[in-house]
């Protein structure tokens, strides 16, 4: 004789489970305080442990903002959609500004010290146009990175013409200046989410992070535009995809 038996679900995923649906229907509303563990421990009879495990869930999923002194925040209702998108082409790069937009909250001019020019390779003591703000996707509530685009000196009357960007900054380059672009590289780290960054983009300082570095070159082999973006580990994911030469 065979019988199934039922697994029953660790305590701290049950709790999980509960306080997403709560979350779900709207009881704590985005922006607003959420109950403290040993709020959670009294209601639900459970021990500091497993509650800790459920809000650690919540939080890796982006819907909870947790911060020593100053509680928990609700930042969504649901899991936030990772935004995807793929690049096969340098023509393809387009589509990633067109499909989101760049809102412009810093813009001034920089020298370039030691520490910055290394992460931007650059020549230290060059002069760019900083300009630095929250991307947005358009389907989405919480910003998908921090970007800050950098263009070279001689350019840097464009910032005349820009107020949010919703298309790509050497496009206009290319219009103003008759740029072309004949090379991209993109170079993509693992980092731990800046402090200064993390509360803007609504995640955990020190949580996992990519940051990625886009540099472009003209025809005359100069580096005109450099991007650095922050992306919250849980938000971004990409698809390279690869074809064999013939």
């Amino acid at each position: 004789m065979s019988s199934t038996r039922r697994i029953t679900p660790p305590l701290y995923q049950e709790l999980r489970e509960r306080l997403a649906r709560e979350l779900a229907e709207g009881i704590y509303p985005v922006g607003s305080r959420f109950p403290s563990e040993q709020e959670l421990c009294e209601r639900h009879k459970l021990g500091r442990h497993t509650v800790r495990e459920a809000l650690r869930g919540l939080q890796e999923a982006g819907m909870l903002s947790r911060h020593a002194g100053s509680g928990t925040v609700v930042t969504a209702i649901k899991p936030p959609e990772a935004y995807s998108y793929r690049i096969d082409s340098v023509e393809n790069l387009t589509e990633y500004a067109r499909q989101t937009m760049l809102h412009k909250q810093q813009e001034g001019i920089v020298v370039l010290r030691d520490k910055l020019a290394q992460t931007l390779g650059a020549p230290t003591g060059s002069r760019w146009l900083r300009i630095a703000g929250l991307r947005q996707a358009q389907s989405q509530d919480l910003p998908i990175a921090w970007t800050e685009i950098y263009v070279a000196e001689p350019y840097i009357s464009i910032r005349e013409s820009i107020s949010d960007i919703d298309r790509a900054i050497y496009q206009r380059l290319s219009e103003q200046f008759d740029l072309q672009v004949s090379e991209v590289e993109r170079h993509i780290t693992a980092v731990a989410m800046p402090g200064d960054l993390a509360e803007a983009l609504r995640c955990e300082a020190d949580s996992p992070a990519l940051m990625e570095r886009r540099r472009y070159w003209s025809p005359e082999n100069e580096l005109f535009e450099i991007s650095l973006s922050f992306h919250p580990g849980n938000r971004f994911s990409q698809t390279i995809r690869l074809k064999r030469e013939s």
